[in-house]
């Protein structure tokens, strides 16, 4: 014995709307970065302050990143400078490596 079901009695599931995804203000961020503004301090001006343990965890992520290289409105592939000396930074990595193993 099976159930007849109509067309208009069947309940359909509704997808969750999704949020919209903020584009990153590289330029402000290079901007503030090379005036020697820290991380908090960029954080708040874009908006990019969040919850939990770890606030400024996308910033630090996007900071990152941008040392690697992003592209400029133009096209343009440009790496956001250190703050530190290139031997410093070596260190650290030697050291973040040797800590991971």
């Amino acid at each position: 014995m099976s159930k007849n079901v109509t067309a208009g009695t069947a309940k359909q599931k509704t997808k969750p709307k999704l949020t919209e995804r903020r584009p990153f203000p590289y330029a402000k961020v290079a901007a503030m970065w090379a005036a020697g503004k820290t991380i908090p301090q960029i954080a708040a001006a874009i908006g990019r302050v969040g919850d939990g343990e770890d606030r400024f965890h996308a910033v630090r992520v996007h900071l990152t990143l941008m040392h690697r290289g992003y592209r400029t409105p133009d096209g343009k592939l440009v790496k956001l400078p250190y703050r530190i000396g290139k031997k410093t930074l070596n260190l650290s990595r030697k050291a973040g490596k040797k800590a991971v193993s």
